[in-house]
């Protein structure tokens, strides 16, 4: 039997009715062995695109379309990208693809993170932007000088007016990358900053105890998800591996005039909540976040000051959803990659109990102001 549960929330500004959200999610694709999903993408249309980074091994793909008629995973843009060659001349390949965005003038944008174990002057980090429906590529940008191997690009979002793409660096400096999409220019800002890495007195937690590497160490991940606010005014980002969560404007970010002292006194500190690895941001200016150590979904909303954020669970049942890794907005609906990391990446993972797999649920109405 279908159950529900009813929020009751309180927002600044803002007339709250109690709603009624469904606990059961619809599930969109699941996928099969050789395709461990983590990043999620949604066209205008409703096509679903998924990707499978090589982080923990490489994949049947790395980037696909899934077939709305039949479910079928289809290489994208076509297989011969798709065909890993670490000298591959000439042939643009994926590397390792953490992340898919689609933009409010419906590109699809492909972050691909490249390896420390590839030689990154062949094969340095790109972001890659896309004509969804046909595949076609509109621009490239390349990330060849001041990412070192031993960072990691991992999540994008764009702004198509002010034509700037703001990405997280989850491994070793921890920061922002900041790329004007007109002059393809980008820097890193925020590096090994209070919100630029993780905070080395929190750590993951899976079932109860410390997460560890599969050498025995404690995983450390620095900027990770990151969300931009509806009005394009501010960016929200946090580190993995501990619970806190920051916003900076987008203007600072843009402006290269500030050094990163200057930038980091810019940055608000929203307080700790749930441990989440991707964040969305929907119209309404709510926070999608997954809860990675209790395997749920919660939703973010500003206090009234704007100072803090407060958590509203919207979904607990480990048993269907396990980790929600990312998410997408398209339609009404937000889409969430439940990649099932705690089963796959740890020494002390559990045997996996099931197949990564695409969920999505209908979006609650925005509350009408006062």
């Amino acid at each position: 039997m279908k159950k529900l549960f009813v929020l009751t929330l309180t927002l600044a500004g803002f007339s709250v009715a109690a709603q009624a959200a469904p606990t059961q999610l619809e599930v969109v694709k699941k996928f099969p062995p050789d395709f461990n999903m983590i990043g999620v993408g949604v066209s205008h249309n409703g096509t679903v695109f998924a990707s499978a980074p090589a982080t923990i091994k490489r994949y049947s793909a790395s980037v696909v379309r899934v077939d709305a008629m039949t479910g079928a995973l289809i290489p994208f843009p076509n297989a011969g990208w798709n065909r890993f060659d670490a000298d591959p001349g000439d042939r643009p390949v994926w590397v390792s693809v953490p992340a898919l965005w689609v933009d409010d003038e419906n590109h699809l944008w492909v972050l691909d993170s490249s390896l420390p174990s590839v030689d990154q002057k062949k094969l340095p980090p790109k972001l890659v932007e896309f004509d969804p429906a046909s595949g076609r590529v509109l621009r490239t940008y390349l990330f060849n000088h001041d990412i070192l191997p031993t960072d990691s690009l991992n999540d994008v979002r764009v702004d198509t007016k002010t034509r700037t793409a703001y990405i997280t660096n989850e491994w070793d400096r921890g920061g922002l990358v900041v790329l004007n999409l007109d002059t393809g220019a980008y820097r890193l800002v925020l590096a090994n900053t209070r919100s630029g890495v993780a905070d080395e007195r929190q750590h993951l937690h899976i079932y109860g105890q410390l997460a560890r590497k599969k050498d025995g160490g404690l995983p450390v991940t620095q900027d990770d998800g990151i969300a931009l606010s509806a009005d394009r005014n501010w960016v929200y980002y946090r580190p993995l591996t501990d619970h806190h969560y920051y916003r900076i404007p987008a203007a600072a970010l843009r402006d290269t005039s500030l050094t990163d002292k200057q930038l980091d006194a810019k940055v608000q500190y929203l307080g700790q909540s749930v441990m989440s690895g991707g964040i969305e941001m929907d119209s309404c200016d709510r926070i999608w976040a997954g809860d990675i150590e209790h395997h749920r979904l919660y939703m973010l909303t500003l206090s009234k000051d704007q100072k803090r954020l407060i958590p509203h669970k919207i979904y607990d049942n480990p048993k269907v959803m396990d980790w929600a890794d990312g998410f997408a907005i398209a339609n009404g609906y937000l889409y969430i990659s439940d990649s099932r990391l705690d089963e796959l990446a740890f020494r002390n993972s559990r045997p996996i109990s099931g197949p990564t797999t695409i969920f999505r649920m209908k979006l609650p109405a925005c509350q009408m102001k006062k």
